[in-house]
């Protein structure tokens, strides 16, 4: 079984935060989770809100707990009623843990085994998606996108 290791977590968080640079974006939050669900590196640039760092990590938690992307969970909540009701149910089960934005992306291997997943805040939800990708290519592993 594959694990990610701290090394990568913390060189996951300085390319997406690198890529946030590169953009020109406001200060972001970056979180790391492993497979399990556990929070294993997190920075704050400076001048983010405080919330940021609860956002970041519920992003991550949201796809690993969905198995998806949570860009997917975005778009499933945009389909109906029925789909917001869902969402809005996990969201209280989870005691808020899953934020149905773009920014919480699956993390994965060369194999396709899944080692966590990155959660980034801070900027629009497309951006926080884009940032946390560059992270995830410039470490060599792979963004698990269903």
């Amino acid at each position: 079984m594959a694990r990610l290791t701290l090394d990568q977590a913390n060189r996951l968080i300085a390319g997406t935060l690198d890529e946030a640079a590169r953009l020109g974006l406001p200060p972001v939050a970056v979180a790391v989770l492993d497979s399990g669900g556990h929070l294993k590196a997190m920075q704050r640039q400076d001048g983010v809100s405080f919330l940021r760092a609860d956002i970041c990590q519920a992003k991550a938690w949201g796809a690993l707990a969905m198995g998806t992307d949570t860009r997917h969970l975005a778009t499933r909540y945009a389909q109906d009623a029925q789909q917001q009701g869902f969402l809005l149910a996990l969201n209280a089960m989870s005691t808020g843990r899953i934020i149905p934005l773009a920014g919480g992306v699956l993390v994965s291997d060369d194999d396709g085994e899944t080692l966590g997943a990155v959660g980034v805040s801070g900027a629009a939800s497309e951006d926080d998606e884009a940032c946390a990708l560059a992270g995830i290519r410039g470490v060599g592993l792979q963004a698990r996108q269903d």
